[in-house]
């Protein structure tokens, strides 16, 4: 089977392209392993570990646990606002490698050494600084890169990340052998050592990009607090630009659906489908494995293709995945595997051309501060999805799955009948 795997990947054009990468794509995608790898280990315990820290029999747990989300959220929406002026200020590298190693490295670590719900008050409000370092990692990522290759880099970061998803079961492991609060304390240790040595080996190998200097040098003598003005006319950029406004229409889009993945499909899939609870850790792998086997086989032939048939496609596939669930019942795996692998082939269509289109076709000079207001924007109108998919879900268990199948649909048909620019001007080079 490995040997099988290893002919696959060794005749993908995929892998070629990645092979060839170079400069500051090159090592933004060697140095994903070191976050992936580590989030793969303590994602599917960090709710318990708070839990456990903080007291099972805490009569105001679920309330300590909401106020911890509403941190991080906090905490996200402000970086995003601040991320794009503060990338032009320092510099995409600078600032990567600051807020890598705040919002990533130094959060974990308040995670391993944990005492009380004020740790994790803090170390929530640093995550959630993740939107400043992550718009300055796009930039160093594509700015340099040729407009050919950008792609292809996301998608080499999408398969670092699903590889990772492999190595869940050790944590599994280590649970089960220490008990979860010195397991986890270990786990969290480990995150902060390879995350600090992830910022650290991309700080070294990379450089400033050519864009990155102009925007530093236009921005050295301008207080911070003017570069904010500036941001009227990147909102009016957003929602004037075909591309920006399908964008926009992604990111809100893949949010709804991320809540409806995150909260609601592991419970239905106990409750409809009738799925036994401890097999519900192999979904993620499962899903993984069919989206690695769909990318290496299929990924450059839909690079290839043009944004919007491969974007409305996507989107037809996440609302059918969703439709799964709805259409099986009673002890089917069937419902769930089609599920699965309906899922990771939309998120192979959707994921990848999403992060390349705005460093593809958006101005270059405004493109951190486009990027930052976007997630601003995007994450004031999801933000309420949680609770308003929660109050349908109290009405109807099927209704935040029929709201998530509308959702991405209609972005579908939007997206097909918009008039795009991009669709008709080639890219230029990201300098």
């Amino acid at each position: 089977m490995s040997n099988r795997i290893l002919r696959i990947a060794q005749k993908s054009s995929l892998i070629a392209h990645l092979m060839r990468l170079e400069g500051n794509a090159k090592w933004c995608v060697l140095c994903e392993p070191l976050w992936a790898i580590t989030n793969a280990l303590y994602v599917a315990y960090a709710v318990e570990y708070r839990k456990a820290i903080l007291g099972p029999q805490s009569e105001n747990l679920g309330t300590l646990l909401g106020v911890l989300v509403s941190i991080q959220l906090a905490a996200q929406f402000i970086s995003s606002f601040l991320g794009g002026v503060i990338t032009d200020k320092l510099g995409r590298r600078k600032t990567c490698f600051y807020f890598d190693l705040v919002s990533g490295a130094l959060s974990v670590l308040l995670l391993a050494c944990a005492q009380n719900f004020w740790w994790f008050a803090v170390s929530m409000a640093l995550s959630g600084c993740w939107q400043i370092n992550t718009n300055a990692w796009n930039g160093l990522l594509t700015e340099d890169c040729p407009p050919n290759q950008i792609a292809y880099a996301f998608s080499g970061i999408t398969m670092a990340q699903l590889a990772a998803t492999f190595l869940t079961p050790i944590s599994i492991l280590l649970v089960r052998q220490f008990d979860l609060i010195p397991a986890m304390r270990g786990v969290y240790l480990f995150a902060f050592l390879s995350q600090a040595a992830k910022s650290t080996l991309l700080f070294v190998h990379a450089k400033e990009t050519r864009q990155g200097q102009k925007r530093m040098e236009q921005t050295k003598n301008t207080p911070l607090l003017r570069m904010f003005t500036g941001y009227g006319q990147v909102v009016r950029l957003i929602f004037t630009t075909s591309v920006t406004r399908i964008l926009l229409m992604l990111v809100i889009t893949i949010g709804i659906n991320n809540v409806i993945i995150g909260t609601f499909f592991y419970d239905f899939a106990t409750e409809r489908l009738g799925l036994p609870t401890a097999s519900l850790g192999y979904i993620p792998i499962i899903r993984a494995a069919v989206c690695l086997l769909f990318m290496m086989t299929a990924q450059s032939w839909i690079n290839e293709k043009n944004h919007r048939p491969v974007l409305c496609i996507g989107l037809v596939l996440y609302a059918a995945a969703f439709a799964c669930p709805l259409l099986f019942q009673h002890s089917s795996w069937l419902g769930a595997i089609l599920y699965i692998c309906l899922e990771a082939v939309a998120n192979a269509f959707v994921i990848p051309r999403k992060e390349s289109l705005l460093f593809l076709y958006v101005d270059k000079t405004e493109r951190s501060r486009v990027y930052a207001m976007l997630h601003v924007i995007a994450l004031v109108i999801t933000s309420p999805f949680g609770t308003i998919m929660g109050a349908m879900s109290d009405v109807n268990r099927l209704l935040p799955f029929l709201l998530a199948i509308c959702a991405s649909l209609a972005c579908s048909v939007l997206i097909f009948l918009a008039k795009s620019t991009a669709a008709r001007t080639a890219p230029t080079h990201a300098d």
